[in-house]
């Protein structure tokens, strides 16, 4: 047997060692208290909504605003985040609206501000949260891999960056299908994209969240894949109410939350049906049903 030997560089080397912040509290009621963990992979896909695309602006503007400001607890991330958009539905402008509403609500419960002051100081906080998010796009399969080798070399040369946002991976899915010369299912399509930005960032710790859009794949797909690469899988669709049902790997669970709408935020209800996974199996006798009052997401 020939010997196997692995290098890395010392770029590689530094990253393995490196710290980046973590990203505790983003969403406790799908991740928990302690999660998502460094270098998880995060997959959301929807059916018959538009959530998808309001779910990823709150939780961009979760991490890039600062945890404090002068004093003021602002309850951010503090974390860099780099957002490669191919389906363009993403709008920088509606994620400013919705920072300065976040910011308005919670310097409003500031009382020692003043209205002037406040007026400031949400200029100042959103000024400095905007440095923290990257915009690339993308109008092509090509494109979106010159972008992967583009987020690598941001990401080293910047250790607040924490979480790369792909939307979506299946942009391109049918115009590349049209051109090959074999066919491929919607899965395994994305399943090599999401494998090139894996190892595009490997070892540097780095967060992958990718949407993927449902109606264009068939069930008998997932169920024919035998080593998906997320831990987390968020499915979002109307039943006939909207509703996210969450696939754990980790902790080998799945549990459903509904979802409502509030003044352009999303609410999800911590009423819950938790499942345990056994050896692929789901056993329907050890479910556990939780309910209180809503949760903001």
């Amino acid at each position: 047997m020939a010997n196997i030997v692995k290098t890395e560089s010392g770029i590689d080397l530094l990253q393995r060692f490196s710290v980046r912040p973590k990203l505790i509290g983003l969403q406790v009621e799908v991740f928990g208290e302690d999660g998502p963990l460094p270098g998880d992979v995060i997959e959301i896909n929807e059916k018959d909504t538009n959530l998808k695309t309001i779910l990823l602006t709150q939780w961009i503007i979760k991490c890039i605003l600062p945890a404090t400001w002068k004093g003021v607890q602002i309850g951010g991330l503090e974390v860099g985040v780099v957002f490669l958009s191919t389906d363009h539905h993403f709008s920088s402008l509606n994620l400013v609206t919705l920072l300065e509403r976040k910011l308005k609500r919670t310097l409003r419960q500031c009382q020692q501000l003043l209205p002037s002051s406040g007026l400031t100081m949400m200029k100042e906080i959103t000024k400095d949260s905007l440095r923290r998010l990257s915009l690339y796009e993308s109008f092509c399969k090509t494109e979106l891999l010159f972008n992967f080798c583009s987020t690598k070399t941001f990401i080293l040369s910047h250790s607040q960056s924490s979480v790369v946002i792909v939307d979506s991976l299946s942009a391109y899915y049918w115009e590349d299908r049209l051109s090959a010369s074999t066919i491929q299912s919607l899965e395994k399509y994305c399943q090599s994209l999401l494998q090139c930005l894996i190892e595009k960032l490997k070892q540097t710790n780095i967060t992958i969240i990718y949407t993927v859009q449902q109606f264009l794949r068939e069930v008998h797909e997932r169920e024919r894949s035998d080593a998906p690469l997320f831990i987390y899988s968020l499915s979002i669709e109307n039943q006939p109410q909207s509703v996210i049902h969450v696939e754990n790997r980790r902790t080998a669970s799945k549990f459903s939350k509904k979802i409502e709408s509030f003044k352009g935020d999303l609410l999800l209800r911590t009423e819950e049906t938790i499942i345990f996974i056994h050896t692929g199996c789901i056993s329907h006798n050890e479910t556990t049903k939780r309910s209180s009052e809503s949760a903001r997401v």
